[in-house]
């Protein structure tokens, strides 16, 4: 259970969670994986490479530069580029959204963690988008317009259209109902 849901669920009934798809994932899995060809090809071939390029004297040259330097180098990207497939695997897994009886609530960061809380009462419209990949791989993006600044924009929800179309059922619901009471706070006292 995620933070989100284990905060809610003691106070408030959750109506709908949204998950996140790996498949976004896709796109930074294969430029990894290509990455990691060529490094790998470098790596186990580059003293032959770097023969077949000049001539005698130049390949003792550029045989000892390889040596001495290049397999460092590349040893460096390859770790790089491991760390940055981590660090997105991560990223992809401290994503959450879930709908409440009254509002949306949107966490995601892994060391920066930001929280959006959005009233249903005030949300005017949610849009989704699916590109083709997504359409195939059942993705989407959400977007979420309400009287902020900005719409909050979701990426990679599975089943998006049909989160969208859960969002505003409970949106209209919870306006038709006149859920938009002013809650009273007490403070405890001493």
């Amino acid at each position: 259970m995620k933070a989100l849901e284990r905060k809610y669920s003691k106070s408030e009934r959750i109506v709908a969670k949204a998950k996140f798809s790996a498949w976004v994932f896709l796109k930074q899995l294969i430029v990894a994986v290509v990455f990691g060809a060529i490094i790998a090809v470098l790596w186990i071939f580059g003293a032959q490479i770097v023969g077949l390029l000049g001539s005698v004297i130049q390949k003792e040259i550029a045989l000892s530069v390889y040596i001495s330097g290049l397999k460092w180098a590349i040893l460096g990207c390859a770790l790089a580029v491991l760390v940055l497939v981590i660090l997105q695997a991560v990223s992809l897994s401290s994503k959450e959204l879930i709908v409440t009886e009254d509002k949306v609530v949107l966490r995601y960061g892994v060391f920066d963690v930001q929280n959006a809380i959005i009233p249903l009462a005030e949300i005017r419209i949610v849009e989704s988008k699916q590109r083709v990949f997504q359409r195939i791989i059942r993705t989407g993006d959400i977007s979420i317009v309400s009287d902020a600044e900005r719409p909050y924009l979701v990426k990679g929800i599975v089943a998006a259209d049909r989160l969208t179309s859960r969002i505003m059922k409970q949106a209209n619901y919870c306006k038709k109902s006149g859920d938009n009471k002013k809650m009273r706070i007490v403070l405890a006292q001493k």
